[in-house]
C-alpha cells in the first residue's frame, strides 16, 4: 500500500515530521511542548494501509488515526491538534496545519528527490526532476501568498492535466 511505504520511507516518514517540527519553530518562534511534539510525530500515521495517491476518500481520512491516538494520550486537545492539520477533517485548523504545509516549503531538495524515487507517483506523471520543480513552485506560491494549501491538492490538480 502506498501509505505504508510513505510512512516508512517516503513523503510522510519521520523526515517529514522533523521538517514539521522545524516549521513549528520557524512559524511560532518556539518549540512545541511535549504533547504537541508527540502529535507532530503521529499526525500522519493514518496513511498506513491507505492508497492515498489513488483515492481521495482514503486521503481524506488519513488524519483520523493520529487524532484518535492523540485523544487517547492527551484528551480532546490532542485530538483537535491532529484533526486540525487537515481540512478534510472538518475540524478548525490547528497550529499543526500551517506547520505541516510549511514543512514542504523548507524541505531539503534531497528529501523531495528521495520521495519521488520511493513514491514515483509523486512526480505527477513527469520526470522526477520536472515534478519536483513544479511541486516546489506551487508550494512556494502557496506559502508566500499566505494561502498554505494542501500539497495533496497540487498532486490532484497536476494529475488531472
Amino acid at each position: 500500500m502506498q501509505g505504508t511505504i510513505s510512512i516508512l520511507f517516503g513523503a510522510h516518514s519521520i523526515i517529514h515530521s522533523f521538517c514539521v517540527l522545524l516549521s513549528w519553530r520557524i512559524l511560532y518562534k518556539q518549540w512545541p511542548n511535549y504533547w504537541e511534539l508527540i502529535c507532530i510525530f503521529i499526525h500522519d500515521i493514518g496513511h498506513l494501509g491507505l492508497n492515498y495517491l489513488d483515492s481521495q476518500a482514503e486521503k481524506d481520512r488519513h488524519w483520523y488515526l493520529g487524532a484518535r491516538i492523540a485523544r487517547f494520550l492527551f484528551g480532546q486537545k490532542g485530538y483537535n491538534l491532529c484533526a486540525g492539520h487537515d481540512r478534510s477533517s472538518r475540524y478548525p485548523e490547528s497550529k499543526l496545519y500551517r506547520a505541516d504545509k510549511y514543512a514542504w516549503y523548507i524541505c531539503p531538495r534531497w528529501v523531495l528527490v528521495w520521495n519521488c524515487l520511493v513514491e514515483p507517483k509523486l512526480a505527477m506523471g513527469y520526470t522526477w526532476r520536472k515534478g519536483i520543480v513544479l511541486f516546489t513552485k506551487q508550494v512556494k506560491k502557496s506559502i508566500e501568498s499566505g494561502e498554505f494549501r494542501s500539497t495533496h491538492e497540487f498532486y490532484i490538480e497536476r494529475c488531472k492535466k
